[in-house]
């Protein structure tokens, strides 16, 4: 896989990455109606506009398989926290690697940017994505909030971690 950052060209690729992925992982966390809502269309036209309004300094990173979007990373800059907005790979590629490789470029780019802490929210029940995150050293906080998927409200829980040098990681 080739890690690489974003072109607007990836836009579709991530758009049916981003759907694929949260039909496998989100089954039982979400009525099966609103996973229908979450479609590669959908989710193409959500990045669409969500990379346009993207604030500086951002990231966006694609791993790709022959050319094709297999995984992405989003993340950007809040003072001195990075936010880590989004990861995804194909369900195929779970325990791969991949995702480990998308989360470390970005961690990367958080001790660039000089942040000395992360954040990133993950659905509450989302046993996989949580055992990922405290593999890689973020706990969560006791924070709480909603977030909507297929226009459903759904716990999310809060994760932190000290950004180091890559290094120091895990």
């Amino acid at each position: 896989m080739e890690i690489r950052p974003a072109t607007p060209g990836d836009v579709d690729g991530i758009g049916r990455v981003h759907a694929l992925s949260r039909q496998a992982a989100y089954v039982g966390l979400l009525p099966a109606d609103a996973l229908a809502l979450v479609t590669p269309e959908r989710q193409a036209e959500v990045w669409r506009t969500r990379l346009a309004g993207a604030t500086t300094p951002h990231a966006v990173y694609v791993g790709t398989v022959d050319g094709a979007v297999q995984g992405f990373t989003v993340g950007e800059q809040d003072g001195r926290t990075g936010l880590l907005t989004a990861i995804h790979t194909l369900p195929a590629l779970h325990g791969t690697g991949a995702g480990q490789r998308l989360h470390d470029v970005l961690l990367d780019d958080f001790a660039a940017w000089g942040c000395t802490g992360g954040e990133l929210w993950v659905l509450t029940g989302n046993e996989r994505a949580q055992s990922f995150y405290r593999r890689n050293g973020w706990t969560h906080d006791g924070t709480t909030k909603q977030h909507t998927v297929g226009g459903v409200a759904v716990p999310a829980l809060r994760y932190a971690r000290p950004v180091t040098p890559a290094a120091t990681r895990r």
